[in-house]
């Protein structure tokens, strides 16, 4: 008779586990199944296509290494990497260094230490325009002032004051992407940075005044390690996405003049659509994918991830 009770107490009680166990896999269901569809099988079928001559028509003909060896064996691809490579870094630094300076100016300065903050929201939301105006409007903009001599801004004021035009896509093509680039990205990071710096607790900064702590001080002893966090986040995104970099330079240049502005991530443009090679735009990718994983975990290293992590807890 116990026994047949404490079956009828265990039952339902080993059912409610069961349930337990199993809601958050069928929570997470639609998530793994989206990740499945949209990262994890285009990936497989972009390196199973790396190893094929894939072109216009879209047969699979195996062809072992072929691809990768070819992408080596080009004769621009040295200085390709080595453009994308210096491009990658200068326009990282730019726009980190760029976006600290902004936030120290309109966030610390304005609303900490002025108490201006209209004044420094007003200026959040003007450094904000570049990331908020569509590519294509922020390119014909920036076509608009540097264009020549018929309707460029820059060269019509030279005209005025007696100063010599320029023809500044065919001179400084590669210097334009990388500050219309670099303006671009520190201006996406302003609402990051902007809300690390208010969550600093006014205490501390009192405490630091009372101690007879100069702003400058302030600034590299509080506020920059507040930021060390969002300083990384921004640097890992702006290398990944300067790797990736391909819409400014499709609408501003075409990787001219003479392939002047031809980045990796355009080469590729160019040989798996252009040129219809889609085996080789396949293996371009996988090995641009691949320094990208690298230059990520370098920099992971170099901010030392690991301790900065910490396990989560409450302060009662």
């Amino acid at each position: 008779m116990l026994d047949i009770k404490k079956a009828q107490t265990e039952g339902p009680r080993i059912k409610v586990r069961q349930q337990k166990k199993s809601f958050p896999l069928l929570m997470m269901a639609p998530f793994f199944l989206l990740t499945t569809l949209f990262v994890i099988i285009p990936v497989i079928l972009t390196i199973v296509m790396s190893f094929t001559n894939m072109s216009l028509t879209l047969e699979w003909n195996f062809i072992g290494s072929g691809n990768y060896l070819r992408i080596f064996g080009h004769p621009d691809i040295m200085r390709i990497i080595m453009r994308t490579l210096i491009f990658v870094a200068v326009n990282t630094i730019l726009s980190v260094f760029g976006s600290i300076f902004v936030v120290i100016i309109t966030t610390y300065y304005l609303d900490v230490v002025y108490h201006m903050e209209r004044l420094g929201l007003f200026f959040r939301i003007v450094w904000l325009l570049p990331n908020l105006t569509p590519s294509v409007v922020y390119a014909f903009i920036w076509r608009f002032v540097f264009g020549p001599e018929q309707y460029g801004m820059l060269n019509k004021l030279f005209q005025v004051l007696g100063i010599p035009t320029i023809s500044w896509f065919s001179n400084y093509a590669m210097g334009i992407i990388m500050f219309v680039c670099c303006l671009t990205s520190a201006s996406g990071s302003i609402i990051l940075f902007s809300s690390a710096v208010h969550q600093i607790p006014d205490s501390i900064f009192q405490a630091a005044k009372v101690d007879g702590a100069a702003n400058m001080y302030i600034c590299r002893r509080i506020v920059l390690p507040y930021l060390k966090w969002p300083i990384m986040q921004k640097t890992i995104w702006s290398v990944l996405g300067f790797f990736s970099t391909f819409e400014i330079i499709r609408l501003l240049t075409d990787g001219g003049p003479m392939g002047a502005t031809t980045t990796y991530s355009y080469y590729i443009y160019q040989n798996a659509y252009a040129y219809r090679t889609f085996g080789l735009g396949a293996a371009l990718s996988v090995f641009m994918v691949s320094m990208a994983i690298i230059f990520g975990l370098v920099i992971l290293r170099v901010f030392r991830i690991d301790k900065q992590i910490r396990e989560p807890r409450m302060d009662l």
